[in-house]
């Protein structure tokens, strides 16, 4: 997280706000076919995972084969779409300096080709998730991280155009990660040795799961790429820019916490998949709580100092990027319970209402999103239609469906978001009203509220855990000390 944060800053600095944003804009262009990819990864990583929860290892190695050519396939197509359909957009459609055309061209041509590296390596990442070897993938992604970092300083020495070094720099990133990723898999799990044993049945079966999963997929890429191409459409590139700087700070905290998610989510399957219903509806709504914690622990003092953190990481700060900020991490604070109800849907296969969902919500919002831009509203109104969508998905479409489709109870979610109300009020009190007396641009109030704010959030967090789980922390951690002392 901190690799990435600091990345963004050398990088913006580097390329200036307008390539960075000519960078971000292709980058979204790009985003909006290859949605694709993550609608067949979503089925990838359930099949792999479910196949291993109910211990078919023959039907685990055709599935992995089965994949592998599936998103080969797939990457193919959206490479001929992207170079159709999506560079007729760049050339007509995008606001781009004239004088810049030829560099965004090839950074746009560039973008294409990691975009086939990137789909065929779901997956062997799906399958280092589903036998849940997260220190494997910890390890690459500091590698990951660490590469992103040369990069970084590279431009600044680039031989030609930055913005066209600057996305070879990253094609060559991304095409050595997926070998190593490959590579560990090869030597780990023989279902990772693709064959031509490519199974009919599980492709249809994966096709079935991902047909309503890609208007899902679909509607959560308008609603975010989306976003960046009206800000193209209809702004220079340093508002684009400003959106990207304030996504990539969510990132940074939504990362610490999706890592955690990652770890459990192959557990909610493989309890489903085991037919042990009530264990994985109680691992859902607890977990998902504590994912909401986590993300209040580095959220509250982000959303306090977003302007000085700003100032800190960025030498210019592009208009709008403090805004734009404390917006996207209102909405991904709610978007941790999004996500969570959407891991038991996934196992139980069963998306269809969410997919429906989706499909209106999201495509009404950024139908109303671009009518709020054409009538040259406030590009903050566009922000806070976003946050609505969010708060309408997080605590009554997800919450409805799984009341509907998996039996869960209505008590269980006014128990969980009641518990979470008051976390996120008593862990926030505090550190706001520090925040209003201190100076916060000034090192020592900096300080103050960053500490003052994740201690509440800890002491919050401990007391509301139930006794059982207090009990087992404290005998995890003596065991541990005991370790060491040894």
């Amino acid at each position: 997280m901190a690799v990435t944060l600091y990345t963004s800053r050398v990088i913006l600095n580097a390329l200036g706000a307008d390539n960075y944003g000519l960078y971000n804009l292709v980058g979204g262009i790009v985003s909006m076919l290859a949605f694709l990819n993550g609608t067949l990864a979503t089925a990838t990583s359930r099949f792999l995972t479910f196949d291993i929860g109910i211990g078919d290892f023959k039907r685990l190695k055709q599935t992995f084969s089965t994949s592998f050519f599936s998103h080969f396939a797939l990457g193919c197509i959206v490479v001929v779409l992207m170079e159709t359909v999506g560079l007729w957009f760049v050339l007509n459609k995008a606001i781009i300096p004239a004088e810049r055309l030829e560099a965004t061209l090839w950074v746009f041509h560039i973008s294409v080709a990691t975009v086939l590296i990137t789909f065929t390596q779901v997956p062997y990442t799906s399958l280092i998730m589903a036998h849940e070897q997260m220190k494997a993938f910890a390890y690459i992604s500091l590698l990951e991280a660490v590469l992103k970092l040369a990069i970084a300083y590279l431009i600044v020495v680039s031989p030609i155009d930055q913005l066209v070094f600057y996305a070879i720099l990253m094609f060559i990133t991304q095409f050595s990660i997926a070998m190593i990723y490959r590579y560990y898999c090869y030597r780990r799990w023989d279902e990772s040795h693709v064959t031509k044993d490519f199974n009919i049945s599980t492709l249809k079966e994966m096709m079935r799961f991902s047909g309503w999963n890609i208007i899902s997929h679909c509607a959560e890429t308008l609603r975010s790429q989306g976003l960046v191409m009206l800000f193209g459409m209809f702004f220079q590139p340093v508002v684009v820019a400003a959106q990207a700087v304030a996504t990539q700070l969510s990132y940074g905290i939504t990362q610490f916490t999706n890592n955690f998610r990652t770890a459990i989510n192959p557990q909610i399957i493989k309890l489903y998949a085991a037919r042990q219903y009530d264990e994985s509806r109680k691992l859902t709504l607890e977990s998902s709580i504590y994912v909401f914690e986590l993300f209040l622990l580095i959220g509250i003092p982000v959303l306090l100092l977003t302007e000085p953190i700003m100032k800190l990481w960025l030498k210019e700060v592009p208009e709008y990027a403090v805004a734009f900020s404390q917006c996207i991490i209102v909405s991904a604070m709610m978007g941790t319970y999004s996500s969570a109800f959407y891991t038991p849907l996934t196992a139980a296969g069963k998306l269809k209402r969410n997919s429906v969902a989706a499909f209106f919500v999201c495509g009404g919002q950024f139908i109303l999103a671009y009518i709020l831009l054409k009538c040259n509203l406030s590009v903050m109104w566009v922000q806070y239609s976003y946050i609505t969508v969010s708060f309408l998905f997080a605590f009554i479409i997800k919450p409805y469906l799984l009341v509907k489709d998996l039996g869960y109870r209505v008590p269980e979610f006014i128990n969980c978001f009641g518990r979470s109300f008051f976390i996120l009020v008593l862990s926030s009190v505090l550190p706001f009203i520090v925040a209003q007396h201190v100076n916060k641009e000034s090192f020592l109030g900096f300080i103050v509220v960053v500490v003052i704010s994740v201690v509440n959030v800890l002491i919050v967090a401990w007391v509301f855990l139930s006794k059982e789980v207090k009990v087992n922390l404290l005998m995890l951690v003596k065991s541990k000390l005991a370790a060491l002392n040894k």
